[in-house]
């Protein structure tokens, strides 16, 4: 039996706004494995740019020698798909090395872009083999991150993912909007061709 690795999501703060109407529906999720199984958080809808969770993630088979680090990553739930908001990469090194192999902690979170915004608010234990629950630590602390170049890279498909399905979601409306101004303007092309031959027999009947 393995060790396992236990994430309070707590809560974010100053996240970006990437939404154009409304305001941000934020969910997190955290991974050992860029390729691999994400956890997820809740949504909170319209939350905006703070967003609160409160919920324990529970990522099995943690191996430290293999899984150095912990991704995170916030993101704006869509109905196609959903748009990256922030992420970081936690060395758990500083985990290991806590009181009780757990921290509490506040850590920087990077937009889209590569930029330093907003901060995420998280409780990381690892929890021995045949345990049920982590130490729970009350000081919160500082957490160390790092940009990583892999990360990173995930980030910006996810946002050509999303920019793409955006943009066939218009296509879609466009050519829906563009059928009914067509069905519209041939009714009233139909109305004017009655119109005027109603006029012309009128004409002609006045001629007689």
């Amino acid at each position: 039996m393995s060790q396992s690795l236990k994430i309070t999501v707590h809560e974010a703060s100053r996240l970006e706004d990437v939404e154009r109407f409304g305001k941000n529906d934020p969910y997190a999720r955290v991974g050992l494995d860029l390729k691999g199984k994400f956890v997820k958080t809740k949504t909170v809808s319209n939350a905006g740019k703070e967003a609160a969770w409160n919920q324990t993630l529970t990522i099995e088979s943690f191996d430290a020698q293999t899984q150095p680090e912990l991704y995170v990553e916030v993101l704006d739930e869509e109905t196609t798909a959903d748009e990256p908001i922030a992420f970081t990469t936690i060395p758990l090194h500083q985990v290991l090395s806590a009181q009780g192999h757990a921290i509490r902690a506040r850590f920087d979170l990077y937009t889209v872009d590569g930029k330093q915004k907003g901060e995420i608010l998280l409780t990381i234990a690892v929890v021995a083999p045949g345990q049920t629950e982590g130490h729970h630590p009350s000081t919160e602390i500082r957490g160390a991150t790092q940009l990583d170049t892999a990360h990173h890279s995930r980030i910006k498909g996810l946002k050509r993912k999303e920019s793409a399905a955006d943009a066939a979601t218009l296509a879609v409306i466009g050519g829906a909007l563009f059928g009914a101004k067509a069905l519209h303007d041939a009714s009233n092309d139909k109305k004017k061709l009655a119109h005027e031959e109603q006029e012309a027999a009128k004409a002609e009947n006045r001629e007689y």
